[in-house]
């Protein structure tokens, strides 16, 4: 389990990103151990159109390394306790699910032979196994030269395998460069790595549906703090509080700025639109019936132009000049 200061957060973060990429589980139970749960499974859908359309840069290398991902997530330095108990996790994970084959193999033992059954128990162990990555703040060259991790070269700084047996890998958040390709796992940090990082992700396009959804996670978080603080908050809690606000106070300026826009325009539009009735009343008066094909070119006009032709109109006596008029606004 997690030491995250507040565990629903990041798996709620983690699944909002990758929902459309496959299927994601939170609070896997170990099957060999139902007191340990994995914080987060994920198998991907390669077929899925969002591998293409929701670009989540080093994030997204991460997650295809294996058909089955695992992702721990630490707020805090990883210590060697850590891993270990990542890889015990695993370790009964991956029994358990030998054992459902086993139980699998045994009702269909009249089909299947004693070696059938070790194949396949064989095929889960070496090709099933999930890959784990493990998401800190902070770990120590001590602690990741100890497990034998090494860079990875092809994803860049701050990302880590370690030995190939044990299909383990470590994220260290603070020392991910501060970049488009890294903005979804910095996400993921604490303090001023978490606050940056949500200030890149509020100003991308509001037509991005991961960075609405990630928006919608923290305004979520943020309610669900307030509730949580009238019993009590610890210090990390009050500390992530106060980030969760800030992008709570950011979002609402940004939908009260939308609404004062929306009604702007709403203004403009309704004056327009009095504008065009007034110009069709005036030259039904002044020329006679205004054929369909000029009421949309009329309407089609900018406001400006609008208020030239309310202008120009009082000179007119027959359809053939507003005809014109329209051809001289060719030229």
């Amino acid at each position: 389990m997690s030491q995250y200061q507040d565990d629903d957060f990041s798996k709620a973060y983690t699944t909002a990103l990758y929902q459309t990429k496959g299927e994601v589980q939170t609070n896997v139970r170990v099957k060999s151990d139902e007191s340990l749960e994995i914080d987060l499974l994920f198998v991907g859908n390669p077929q899925s159109k969002a591998w293409a359309t929701e670009d989540l840069g080093v994030f997204d290398q991460m997650m295809r390394v294996h058909p089955t991902i695992v992702i721990e997530h630490y707020s805090g330095y990883l210590n060697a306790d850590h891993i270990i108990r990542c890889v015990t996790r695993m370790d009964l994970y991956v029994s358990g699910e030998k054992k459902e084959a086993k139980k699998r193999g045994d009702s269909r033992s009249g089909r299947l032979s004693a070696l059938q059954r070790l194949r396949q128990r064989q095929r889960f162990s070496d090709a099933q196994r999930p890959f784990t990555w493990m998401l800190a703040t902070g770990c120590s060259e001590t602690i990741l030269r100890s497990f034998g991790a090494t860079l990875d070269s092809g994803m860049g700084a701050g990302i880590y395998r370690l030995v190939s047996g044990l299909r383990m890998g470590v994220v260290v958040i603070r020392e991910l460069p501060e970049s488009p390709e890294t903005l979804w796992l910095r996400g993921l940090g604490k303090d001023k790595i978490l606050t940056n990082a949500f200030a890149n992700i509020r100003r991308l396009p509001d037509t991005k549906r991961e960075r609405n959804d990630i928006v919608e996670i923290c305004i979520k978080h943020f309610k669900y703090l307030v509730e949580k603080s009238e019993t009590g908050l610890s210090e990390q809690e009050e500390n992530f509080m106060k980030t969760m606000q800030e992008i709570d106070t950011i979002y609402r300026a940004e939908m009260s700025r939308a609404r004062q826009e929306g009604q702007k325009e709403g203004q403009k539009e309704g004056q327009k639109n009095g504008k065009v009735d007034l110009i069709l009343y005036l030259l039904n008066r002044r020329v006679g019936t205004v054929s369909i094909d000029l009421q949309d070119k009329i309407k089609a006009l900018p406001l400006a132009r609008l208020n030239n032709l309310a202008e120009d109109l009082m000179d007119f006596s027959q359809v053939q000049d507003l005809v014109s008029w329209f051809d001289r606004c060719k030229d």
